[in-house]
């Protein structure tokens, strides 16, 4: 006889739906969840995979509100605009720029964007939105290797790859005026196939000012830790702040009225000073380069060079709560 199933009456829910909670109810042997089954939440209704999409020209679009924020990949020569008012619709979409494969998420409940690279040890993932939330937000899923994975703590947390770690890569938010301003010629996603589901903030009595930035420190050995950043801090034009994380010598670099907040490892220990009012270039070395918001050196000796980043995002002030315990608050 057929094993019975216990049947669960669900609301479909998703992050983008937040206000049909179900608490997940099953035999954690069963499903194998490596994180306590009472911060798993929703049931197993795969959104749509969104994959390989069709871009826009930025200059060609003119219907995103000047304010919307949008993120941006750019690798290379190449940059790609996210706007979330789209991703919200699939909450992952898998793509690429040359021969780097990744997969852009949103989880609207916890305003979270990452750029997870799409290869996994030996194998290539495709992600989209599960269904599930950890801890109120995005469980991704990919098909093929039948694994689930958070999308705040960047690791799968059902399958054959527990506990393995996604490679991230980095990601401007920035809002819509300023790429139309700067970035005219950019790619912009706008697939508008699905229909938005309604999102409304779960955390009603979230403020705008509790979305922060946070530098993951990775520890295997230890708990991780997450050093906090608030945009508010960086007044008056481009600021840098240097921080030594794990070994690396990190540049943390925003502006408040330009509205974005990034990071990248100094990887030749040079002296970095902010560059003022050349937008999108945003900072100079004491080796005559200058970078752009994105990290590419546009002139200098390192000219076409691209700087890496560690693990580091936006998200609202309790979901980083919600995943890590040694926060640290930067000034």
């Amino acid at each position: 006889m057929k094993k019975l199933i216990l049947l669960m009456l669900v609301i479909f829910y998703s992050c983008n739906d937040p206000e049909a909670i179900t608490t997940f109810n099953s035999d954690q042997n069963e499903f194998n969840w490596i994180v306590p089954i009472e911060s798993i939440n929703g049931s197993f209704n795969p959104f749509p995979l969104a994959k390989d999409p069709i871009m826009s020209r930025v200059k060609d679009i003119d219907y995103i509100s000047n304010n919307s924020l949008v993120a941006i990949v750019s690798i290379g020569n190449e940059i790609k605009v996210y706007p979330y008012q789209f991703i919200s619709n699939f909450e992952a979409v898998n793509d690429k720029i040359g021969d780097i494969e990744y997969s852009i998420t949103y989880c609207p409940i916890t305003q979270s964007g990452l750029v997870m690279d799409r290869n996994i040890k030996n194998g290539k993932v495709s992600l989209r939105a599960s269904g599930y939330l950890f801890n109120d937000n995005l469980v991704l899923y990919d098909e093929n290797s039948d694994t689930y994975w958070s999308q705040m703590e960047t690791r799968s947390i059902k399958g054959k790859y527990a506990n393995e770690l996604f490679s991230t890569h980095n990601l401007v938010e920035l809002p819509w005026k300023i790429v139309k301003e700067y970035f005219p010629e950019g790619k912009v996603f706008i697939d508008t196939s699905i229909q938005n589901k309604g999102f409304q903030n779960k955390k009603g009595d979230i403020q705008k000012g509790d979305h922060v930035f946070g530098v993951i420190d990775f520890n295997i050995n230890q708990k991780n830790i997450v050093y906090i950043y608030d945009l508010q801090n960086f007044t008056n034009g481009t600021v840098i702040k240097n921080k030594n994380v794990s070994n690396d010598n990190l540049i943390i670099i925003g502006n408040r009225e330009l509205q974005f907040i990034t990071t990248y490892i100094n990887d030749s220990n040079a002296i970095f000073k902010a560059v003022q009012n050349q937008f999108p270039i945003v900072m100079e070395d004491d080796k005559n380069n200058k970078w752009n918001v994105f990290g590419v050196a546009i002139s200098g000796p390192r000219k076409g060079d691209q700087l890496n980043s560690k693990t580091s995002f936006n998200a609202l002030w309790w979901a980083w709560q919600a995943f890590y315990d040694d926060i640290n608050f930067e000034k």
